[in-house]
C-alpha cells in the first residue's frame, strides 16, 4: 500500500437469520471503529423491512441476497462494495461476534509495524478465546506433516505468524486482496478462510495472529471426546461441507503439499468421526461419503439438501 494512500476501514458483516439482538450488539461494537459497515444477507427472502429501525443510519449499507449463497460469496460481495468505495481495508465479521474496543486501532498498528519491518502481511486479527472452554485457539505453523497448533502466550505482544486465522476479525488490505484474490466462492461455508490463507501465503503473504486484542468465539455446536479426541460437533448440514471442501483441497486446492498429506489423513477421520457422533449415523455416513465423491469430481453445487 502506498505510504500516501489514507487507511479506511470497511467491515464485512454477513448474516444469515441473525438474531437480532445479537447483531445489535456487534454493530454497536463496530460503532466508531470503522468507517464504514456492509451488511450482506445471506438470509433466503430476507430484505430491509425484516430489520428494526435502529438498524438505519448513514454509516452502514444493506444488501440482502435473497437466497443462501455461502459465506464465501458474502464475503466477497462486502470486498468488492468496499474496494469500489475507495477503503483501504476491509474487516470481515460474522454476525455472532463481538469487537473489543480499540480491536482495529490495534490490528492497524500491528499491520503497519509488520509492514515496516518488510513483513508481507495477508491477514491479522485477535487471539480467539473459545467461549465454551475459556481456551485460546493455537496459532498454525507449517510443518513436514501439515498444521502444527503452537500455543499463544496471551501475555506475549509480538504477533505470531500462522497459515491462517478464522475469518470473523480479521483485517485485510485490499491492496493484498487484489493480489491473493478473494474468497473462493465455491466452498460455500467450510474452509474459506483457511483457503485462503493458504492461498496467501504460497504468494508470500503471511497470516499473524495479535495477542494485544482476543475476540471470544464459539467452535461447533458442541464438543465430546472420543476415543481421546476432542471432537467440534456440527450438524450434517455443515459436516457435509467440511467432508466435501477438505477432499476438493486436498486434491484440487491452492494448498501446501503438506496440507494435502495432512488434510488426506483426516478425511478418513471426519467420515468415521461425524458419522458415529450423529444422530442420524446411517445417513450421516452415506452423505459424507457423497460429500467425498463430490469433492474428488470437483461437484461445488450448494449441497444434497
Amino acid at each position: 500500500m502506498s505510504p500516501q494512500m489514507k487507511i479506511s476501514v470497511a467491515a464485512v458483516v454477513v448474516l444469515f437469520k441473525p438474531d437480532l439482538g445479537i447483531l445489535d450488539r456487534l454493530l454497536n461494537s463496530l460503532s466508531g471503529q470503522v468507517d464504514f459497515v456492509y451488511i450482506v444477507d445471506n438470509t433466503p427472502g430476507a430484505d430491509l423491512d425484516s430489520y428494526p429501525e435502529q438498524f438505519t443510519g448513514e454509516v452502514w449499507s444493506y444488501h440482502p441476497l435473497r437466497d443462501n449463497f455461502g459465506i464465501a460469496r458474502a464475503h466477497n460481495v462486502g470486498i468488492e462494495l468496499a474496494e469500489k468505495a475507495g477503503f483501504s481495508h476491509v474487516l470481515l465479521m460474522d454476525q455472532d461476534s463481538e469487537l473489543a474496543p480499540g480491536t482495529v486501532d490495534t490490528l492497524l498498528a500491528e499491520e503497519q509495524k509488520l509492514v515496516a519491518a518488510g513483513k508481507k502481511v495477508g491477514a491479522i486479527g485477535p487471539v480467539f478465546v473459545d467461549e465454551k472452554t475459556g481456551e485460546a485457539a493455537p496459532a498454525i505453523v507449517p510443518s513436514r506433516f501439515g498444521g502444527k497448533r503452537m500455543p499463544i502466550n496471551l501475555q506475549a505482544e509480538a504477533p505470531v505468524a500462522t497459515s491462517y486465522i478464522i475469518a470473523s476479525g480479521s483485517l485485510i488490505s485490499i491492496a493484498v486482496l487484489k493480489i491473493v484474490g478473494g474468497m473462493k466462492d465455491e466452498l460455500f461455508i467450510d474452509w474459506v478462510d483457511i483457503e485462503w490463507g493458504e492461498r496467501a501465503a504460497l504468494q508470500g503473504y503471511i497470516s499473524y495472529l495479535t495477542p494485544l486484542v482476543t475476540m471470544r468465539h464459539s467452535i461447533g455446536d458442541e464438543f465430546v471426546s472420543f476415543l481421546g479426541r476432542k471432537i467440534n460437533l456440527h450438524s450434517d448440514f455443515r459436516n457435509y461441507f467440511i467432508v466435501r471442501n477438505a477432499t476438493y483441497l486436498a486434491i484440487w486446492g491452492q494448498v501446501s503439499i503438506a496440507s494435502r498429506l495432512q488434510l488426506a489423513r483426516k478425511i478418513p477421520l471426519y467420515i468415521v468421526y461425524y458419522s458415529l457422533c450423529s444422530k442420524r449415523k446411517s445417513y450421516s455416513a452415506k452423505l459424507l461419503c457423497l460429500a467425498l465423491y463430490d469433492g474428488v469430481i470437483k461437484n461445488m453445487f450448494k449441497g444434497r439438501f
